[in-house]
Formats: C-alpha cells, sequence, structure tokens
C-alpha cells in the first residue's frame, strides 16, 4: 500500500482548523451560555437586593406610621379629656348604651346641660348677654327610635356628635372684655365652639359685638343600645317645645370660614325632621 505523506503546511492548516473549530465550540457551547447564566444570576441577585431594600424601606415606613398613630392616640385622648362630653348624665355628658326609651330621656336632660354649658360660656370676659342663644330641644313627639338619628347625627355621620348652629349672640362690654368673650370660646370644656363674623358698634367704653356661634361635640363612646320598634314612642310627658332638629334645616349658614361646618350641618338640615 501506498503510503500518503502530508506537506508539513498541509498538517499546519489542518491543525490550525482543529484549532478553530474547538475554540469555535468552547466558545459558542460553554464560554457563552455560562455568560449569559452568570449575567442572569447577577440580575437576578441584583433584583432581589433591590426588592430587599424596598422591603426594609417598606418596614421602616410601617414602623414610623405605627409611632405617628402612637403619637396621635396620645393627642387624642387629652383633646378627649378636656373638650368632649363625659359618658355620665350626672356630669353633664351623656351614654347612648342605654335602651332607646330612656335614651329619649337622657337627650332631654342633656340637652339641659349643653345649655347650661352654653349660658355659663357666654358670659366669659364680663360682658353683658343680651341676645342670648337657645340649644335647640328635643321635639317630645320624635319616635324614640329617632333620637339617635335626629339629636346625635348617627347615622348619617360614622360617629355620633351633636352639632349645633346657635346663630347670632350680641353682648355689650368693653372692647377688651368683649374680645375676651370671644377669645374664650378656643378653651370651652367639653366643646368646639367657633365664632364667626364679629362685629363691633357703640361708642367706647361701652361697645356692643355681635357675633355667630357654633358647636360641635364628639360623643366620646359609638356603643349605642339596638333600635327600637319602628314607630314606636319615647315621650315621657313634660313637653319642651315643638322646636327639634328638623327646625335647623338651614343651618348651612353658619359655618366659618374653612372649617367646613356650615356645610357640613347644612348638608343635614333636611334628615332631622320628625
Amino acid at each position: 500500500m501506498k503510503r500518503i505523506s502530508l506537506a508539513p503546511a498541509t498538517i499546519l492548516i489542518i491543525g490550525l482548523m482543529l484549532g478553530v473549530v474547538a475554540v469555535a465550540y468552547g466558545m459558542f457551547f460553554v464560554k457563552m451560555p455560562n455568560d449569559q447564566e452568570t449575567a442572569m444570576y447577577v440580575n437576578q441577585l441584583t433584583l432581589l437586593q433591590t426588592e430587599a431594600g424596598k422591603q426594609h424601606a417598606a418596614e421602616q415606613r410601617v414602623k414610623h406610621a405605627l409611632a405617628e398613630v402612637e403619637a396621635l392616640k396620645e393627642i387624642w385622648k387629652a383633646f378627649v379629656a378636656t373638650r368632649t362630653p363625659t359618658n355620665d348624665l350626672r356630669s353633664g355628658g351623656i351614654n347612648l348604651a342605654v335602651n332607646t326609651f330612656q335614651l329619649t330621656e337622657d337627650t332631654r336632660k342633656f340637652r339641659n346641660s349643653v345649655q347650661i354649658a352654653v349660658n355659663t360660656q357666654i358670659k366669659k370676659g364680663g360682658v353683658t348677654v343680651i341676645n342670648g342663644p337657645l340649644v335647640p330641644l328635643v321635639d317630645p313627639n320624635l319616635p324614640a327610635n329617632q333620637v339617635l338619628t335626629s339629636f346625635f347625627n348617627y347615622p348619617p355621620f360614622p360617629f355620633p356628635a351633636v352639632v349645633f348652629d346657635l346663630g347670632t349672640i350680641t353682648v355689650q362690654g368693653t372692647y377688651d372684655q368683649i374680645m375676651n368673650n370671644v377669645r374664650s370660646y378656643k378653651s370651652m370644656p367639653h366643646y368646639l365652639a367657633v365664632t364667626d363674623g364679629l362685629r363691633l358698634d357703640g361708642t367706647s367704653p361701652i361697645l356692643t359685638g355681635t357675633y355667630n356661634l357654633s358647636i360641635v361635640g364628639f360623643i366620646r363612646d359609638s356603643s349605642v343600645y339596638p333600635d327600637a320598634p319602628e314607630g314606636a314612642s319615647g315621650s315621657t310627658g313634660g313637653g319642651m317645645g315643638g322646636m327639634g332638629m328638623g327646625g335647623m334645616g338651614g343651618m348651612g349658614r353658619g359655618g366659618p370660614p374653612g372649617s367646613g361646618m356650615g356645610g357640613m350641618m347644612g348638608g343635614q338640615g333636611g334628615r332631622r325632621g320628625p
């Protein structure tokens, strides 16, 4: 058999071709897939690190929000202690967690306590009261199961609260007495009182001051007794006048600018009729 002899150049070329094939195989079937997989893992790691950072930031936000809630709770506790009616009828407050018929009677007594509180407040500063406010009476003909809605606005409010637009107040005194009288409403015990539209008339030193007065009382406990049967009447005699909360349908007038009180009260006026 004749032996085939390859020239050195041919052998070199074949070796180079085999080397190119080996390098191409390693590049396309080993290195590049490994690089892609490595890049994928690096990207995944980066995403996981980013999400972990977001989780930490979210946990910090939650922690900060909870701290703010606790701080607001403390502020609210201090507010409740001095600026809301008590839940004891004997101290001028109201407890809604009584049967509906008892609530009807208690509401009349509570209304009288509010009137006493207002009568005390409007004399602050040493003024002489010329025209004082009348806290709306509870209609004796109002069904017992409507007292909670009519007087305490619960519902439509998400919490029980009394809202009184007491109209125009007229007092006399010196300039300082009248100004002290108006400023004193900012610290009225158990209630939020707002005045607006102050007007001064007369000749110093005795002036006449007129202003509008609105009062809101947040009831501390929203626990209520189940409603009485529809149409039940809680009238217990001793009528206190025919002026119910329905007579306050026009209360949208009295809200002070920026307080939202006028819109709140005016929007509920049509619901309070007996």
